[in-house]
């Protein structure tokens, strides 16, 4: 009997102390919403959705995923729920019901839109650049049967070149596979899935290089330089099937950044003001060449005779070599800095890239695995015996409908070591990449050509300015590379 009474004691103390906390809580979520563990609909969706939310996110699921939804019902099925509330298309509702200086800000960012991209592609081959107020998706479509140079670049742009895209979650390689809209920077994920609902306010490398990768910059910071694209020049050789290729393709590894193997990570250099704003991109200056009395404390500090540099992110301290080489204030506004150390650049000479509409590409097997999952699938399906034969198709990267037509991508030639030199605006010589040494060809259903080789307009620079990040000590030879342009130098 006692034990029974005991029992039963217990039981009614746990009963009302599961009450109160109920209540508490349910009082909490509706002033304050600080927490979604006790709120009955959410408890709904997280019996199947295993996820641990941020301490700044303890929201009802709904808060988010079903924004317009009166909180007091549950979907019985899921065609209500936002999957992706971040998505630019819904990003200010509900991203900006609580960040709305950041969504407002970003939304303009080139990083986020990608405009100057665009303008570039568009421009070097003569044609319109439809760039308005509108959001981005309004401005470029995809073409079932493209029929003028605008609309073969256009279908190009959005679904080739565009993957990286927010509106996008990337190629179905476990290393490129992101969040869309601000989920692609703030939200982990690992072999290709979601790892974690906690938003991180610090980006680590992995969500840049989900977009920075193939011979983009970024890539080049973990001295990465993708390999040919023929099976057989990518070594080294596997017998499984397992995932060893999480960029799409295997890559060199070639000397990183030295800034890379100090332990810097990508957003020590590129702050949110630049990644998401309109602060120009950090200069090698501000820490390599400072003024004593007037240092930034947020950023830098003295140690002595030293200059420390303060990670914002992981608050190590790096100690920060000054200029002291009379070479750097003989060639200061005629030089980068990157003309002197880069160690190696990207130099990938003509891109080719050649849109098929017809099922007769068994000749371009070897093109299968060339940095696009799409076309690995497509391809794969006609090289196997086995299995259905796959028709040629590709998603539009903004509005996910599936149109006739893979788009292939390869090169004349692969190189790393030659270091191409140029002139930016400025007339500064700075490190340059052939990203413009483009030509574009299709073939249409019936196997007839309508575009052969074409390439930009005459008079169009193809080499473009880019800040190489492959960083390194510039050795005894380093007037060698640049004396070409030493003639021009007024110092000289």
């Amino acid at each position: 009997m006692v034990e029974d009474r005991s029992a039963y004691l217990f039981s009614s103390f746990l009963l009302l102390f599961l009450f109160i906390v109920s209540f508490s809580t349910g009082c909490s979520d509706q002033e304050g919403e600080n927490s979604a563990d006790f709120n009955e609909h959410s408890r709904r969706c997280l019996s199947c959705h295993q996820v641990e939310l941020d301490s700044a996110h303890q929201f009802d699921c709904a808060k988010c995923h079903l924004p317009t939804t009166d909180w007091n019902g549950h979907p019985d099925d899921h065609e209500a729920v936002l999957a992706a509330p971040a998505h630019p298309n819904t990003a200010i509702e509900v991203c900006g019901s609580c960040h709305a200086a950041e969504v407002e800000m970003v939304a303009a960012n080139d990083h986020y839109n990608l405009s100057s991209h665009i303008v570039q592609v568009t421009e070097a081959f003569g044609l319109q650049t439809k760039l308005t107020e509108t959001p981005l998706p309004a401005n470029l479509s995809s073409h079932p049967a493209p029929a003028t140079e605008q609309q073969l670049i256009e279908d190009l742009l959005v679904r080739r070149c565009l993957r990286c895209h927010v509106y996008s979650k990337g190629d179905d390689f476990s290393g490129v596979t992101h969040g869309l809209g601000c989920a692609a920077c703030h939200l982990s994920f690992t072999d290709g899935r979601m790892s974690s609902h906690q938003f991180s306010g610090h980006p680590n490398d992995e969500r840049c290089l989900s977009c920075h990768y193939a011979n983009h910059v970024g890539y080049d910071y973990y001295g990465r330089y993708e390999h040919d694209l023929n099976e057989e020049y990518r070594t080294p050789y596997f017998a499984d099937n397992t995932n060893v290729r999480p960029y799409g393709v295997e890559y060199h590894n070639l000397d990183p950044d030295v800034h890379q193997l100090a332990g810097m990570i990508c957003i020590d250099c590129h702050r949110s003001g630049s990644v998401m704003g309109y602060e120009s991109n950090p200069a090698c200056l501000d820490c390599h060449f400072v003024n004593r009395e007037s240092i930034a404390p947020d950023t830098l500090q003295l140690d002595g005779d030293q200059v420390l540099f303060v990670s914002p992110s992981t608050s190590e301290k790096h100690l920060v070599p000054q200029l002291k080489h009379p070479a750097h204030e003989r060639y200061a506004t005629r030089f980068s800095c990157q003309a002197c150390h880069a160690q190696w650049t990207y130099n990938d000479v003509p891109t080719h890239l050649l849109r098929i509409d017809h099922e007769e590409f068994d000749d371009f097997y070897k093109l299968s695995l060339d940095g696009s999952s799409e076309v690995l699938h497509i391809v794969s399906s006609h090289v196997l015996e086995d299995g259905d034969l796959l028709e040629p198709t590709m998603s539009d990267k903004f509005s996910g409908d599936i149109l006739p037509g893979i788009w292939f991508r390869g090169f004349g030639e692969r190189r790393w070591e030659q270091v191409l030199l140029g002139e930016d605006e400025e007339g500064v010589v700075t490190t340059v990449r052939p990203i413009l040494d483009l030509r574009l060809s299709y073939i249409d259903y019936d196997e007839i050509g309508q575009f052969d080789n074409l390439e930009p307009v005459p008079g169009t620079v193809r080499t473009l300015p880019y800040a190489a990040h492959t960083i390194g000590k510039a050795g005894v030879f380093y007037e060698a590379r640049i004396r070409p342009f030493l003639g021009n130098t007024e110092n000289d």
